[in-house]
């Protein structure tokens, strides 16, 4: 089926008919992700979903792994972008309130991002390939910890926070993170609950243990 004559590509306006069924055929490799594991899902699967031809899929990409990367990339920075709207800006609101709002986006960014990445764990060649992918776009890591380190720093510059080392205090914040975003999806709890966690988190962070003189070494 060529592209010129693909029923499922002539909404899209402005794109060339090429383009049109590539993007077509992402989206709905994106979509099939949503609802099945990776490893169970084929080239023919994406072609009828798709509506059209088997072999249509490597006029465009070499092959159903280079297809679902594109789709995980995309599906993955669709999270990301999520994760970084409608942050709090240093200087606005309260510091603990601002913190709370990044750890619960931290939260929610790990809760739809690791099924995906656990779901490849079946697939290494196809997990390897994604992990380039997101780090060459970038979506590695690096944008969950620059949004808080940026907002530490711009606090610290504003007065509000006292000195201190940056990259530890992110590490406080994104590491129980990623125990509550795994919890969301294996612990068995909801994301209210694992919600009501995240207060106490960051107060005991903003304060400090209060280590007793006694127990000083």
């Amino acid at each position: 089926m060529s592209p010129r004559r693909a029923r499922a590509v002539r909404s899209r306006v402005g794109d060339d008919p090429a383009t049109a069924l590539r993007e077509h055929l992402i989206d709905t490799a994106e979509k099939l992700l949503g609802d099945r594991q990776v490893a169970g899902i084929t080239t023919r699967d994406i072609a009828r979903a798709a509506g059209v031809s088997d072999g249509v899929l490597y006029n465009y990409f070499a092959g159903k792994h280079e297809l679902l990367v594109a789709a995980l990339v995309r599906r993955y920075a669709g999270s990301v972008e999520r994760f970084e709207a409608d942050l709090p800006a240093p200087g606005t609101g309260t510091v603990e309130d601002n913190l709370v709002a990044y750890a619960q986006a931290a939260v929610d960014l790990v809760a739809e991002t690791l099924p995906t990445a656990a779901g490849l764990m079946s697939e290494p060649s196809l997990l390897h390939r994604f992990v380039e992918a997101i780090h060459q776009q970038p979506y590695g890591p690096q944008r969950m910890y620059h949004p808080i380190a940026e907002y530490l720093a711009g606090e610290q510059r504003l007065g509000r926070l006292e000195e201190f080392d940056i990259d530890p205090a992110v590490h406080l914040i994104v590491g129980p993170a990623l125990v509550l975003g795994f919890s969301a999806i294996i612990g068995g709890r909801s994301r209210e609950d694992l919600t009501a966690e995240i207060p106490g988190i960051v107060r005991t962070l903003l304060t400090g243990l209060g280590t007793r003189q006694g127990l000083r070494a």
